[in-house]
């Protein structure tokens, strides 16, 4: 019962990860069509690290048994929010490491959805999905740090929207108590994901509102 009503309670506030980065993209349009350029102080590291780590909560979504909906379908609407974004920082800096990161996130969640005609992943695929939440953790952690430092070069906040880093918050702490109510043998990887989560995007967003007070 416990399971359902967290479970419920976390895809609740997911949405509001979806409104985040739903207001991020929009906030790129806008400046787009004020200034043409809108993604200078955004780092592909951060939001490339983004998408796998919601990728990483996909997958384990899938490769459980039984099969986790309140992680698999919240997290594809993200993925493929966070696609759009990754596909407008390209169009905006025509880089090919940009590009290369799109086209690679995008054949990720194609073989992802592939994925699911081949679940529930037993023995070493569990273990692979493991470890692609801790390789995943560590690639979100110095993600976070690149924005971090993408923002005190460029000195300024820009298109990055604080809405987004919110309501991942929220996300990330409805899913740790959402983790609690399974055995630890099996949730300790989501556990250690999203708590990495909060502690760095908690400290990137207190970093951002501070930029906003500072004079320009």
């Amino acid at each position: 019962m416990l399971y359902h009503l967290l479970g419920t309670l976390s895809a609740c506030a997911f949405l509001l990860t979806w409104y985040g980065l739903a207001h991020q993209w929009l906030v790129i349009e806008r400046k787009k069509r004020e200034i043409g350029k809108a993604t200078a102080s955004l780092s592909t590291n951060q939001f490339a690290s983004s998408f796998f780590a919601f990728y990483a909560n996909f997958i384990f979504g899938i490769a459980i048994s039984p099969f986790n909906h309140y992680l698999v379908w919240t997290r594809l609407g993200a993925l493929i929010l966070i696609l759009l974004i990754l596909f407008r920082i390209w169009q905006d800096r025509h880089n090919r490491t940009v590009k290369w990161v799109f086209i690679t996130a995008l054949c990720a969640l194609t073989l992802g959805l592939v994925s699911m005609l081949f679940r529930p992943y037993e023995g070493i695929a569990q273990l692979g999905a493991n470890g692609l939440m801790l390789v995943v953790t560590a690639i979100l952690v110095q993600g976070t740090l690149h924005q971090w430092l993408t923002l005190r070069r460029a000195k300024t906040v820009g298109t990055l929207s604080s809405h987004l880093f919110r309501s991942i918050l929220i996300k990330d702490l409805t899913t740790l108590a959402f983790a609690l109510t399974m055995p630890i043998s099996i949730a300790w990887p989501l556990l250690v994901l999203n708590g990495a989560s909060v502690v760095t995007r908690g400290g990137l967003l207190i970093q951002m509102e501070i930029m906003k007070r500072e004079p320009q």
